[in-house]
């Protein structure tokens, strides 16, 4: 009788492991699954911190823009191709003509 008592719970628990196993490695939450994840969530903070401190570098240029009246006429003369009176351009005249 004792031994047929622990054939049994012996057999219970080696379903129960089995199952539990099973259920770790194939099912749809399964640990391959969760590694690939982590490796996502990795990269993401990578990213995270190069987009912070480009954030950083965005915010101190607005400052800048803000506070100081040089540094405004420089941008708008570099983005906007804005000369002085006293200033002189050179232009080229690029074509693919021969």
């Amino acid at each position: 009788m004792k031994l047929k008592k622990s054939k049994v719970y012996f057999f219970i628990y080696f379903l129960s492991i089995f199952f539990l196993l099973f259920e770790i490695l194939f099912s749809e939450k399964n640990v391959f699954k969760f590694l690939n994840n982590i490796e996502i969530i990795s990269n993401n903070k990578i990213t995270m911190t190069y987009k912070l401190k480009e954030l950083e570098m965005l915010e101190s240029f607005l400052k800048n823009f803000d506070n100081s009246k040089e540094f405004r006429k420089i941008v708008v003369k570099d983005k906007l191709f804005y000369k002085e009176r006293d200033e002189k351009v050179l232009l080229y005249d690029i074509s693919n003509e021969q």
